[in-house]
């Protein structure tokens, strides 16, 4: 047997207990967050504007029927509407600069750099704040 034996055997024993230790870290975060704030009890998506009355209160003209519809897009210097817009969900999708987003909040967030609490709340969403 070489002497490097032992220390092979001392790696993958450290390493052993490497991943229990961050197995039970894991488990512990899942259990029990450090007082991590709960968004669900503060947000309600029922109060979000209808993304076609967002969409247009924002500026965008949309255009062509259908499920998706078209817009110029905010996020470049764009001449022809490049900006897909699923009006029944607010998600959206740039087919130039690749803009993109689930719905009326993340197009608020990505368009004034904000971040979820903040753009809830602009939009009117969040407890206790006034649109």
């Amino acid at each position: 047997m070489s002497n490097y034996a032992p220390d092979v055997r001392a790696f993958h024993k450290q390493a052993s207990i490497n991943a229990l230790r961050s197995a039970k870290h894991a488990q512990a975060q899942r259990q029990n967050p450090k007082n991590q704030p709960s968004y669900a009890s503060l947000f309600d998506r029922s109060k979000l504007p209808s993304p076609p009355r967002y969409f247009e209160s924002q500026g965008l003209t949309l255009s062509s029927g259908g499920a998706w519809r078209n817009a110029v897009c905010p996020f470049h210097a764009d001449t022809k509407p490049s900006l897909r817009i699923r009006i029944e969900t607010g998600a959206f999708k740039c087919m130039a600069c690749g803009a993109h987003g689930g719905d009326v909040l993340a197009f608020h967030m990505l368009k004034y750099g904000q971040n979820f609490k903040s753009a809830a709340m602009g939009l009117g969403a969040w407890k206790g704040a006034a649109k």
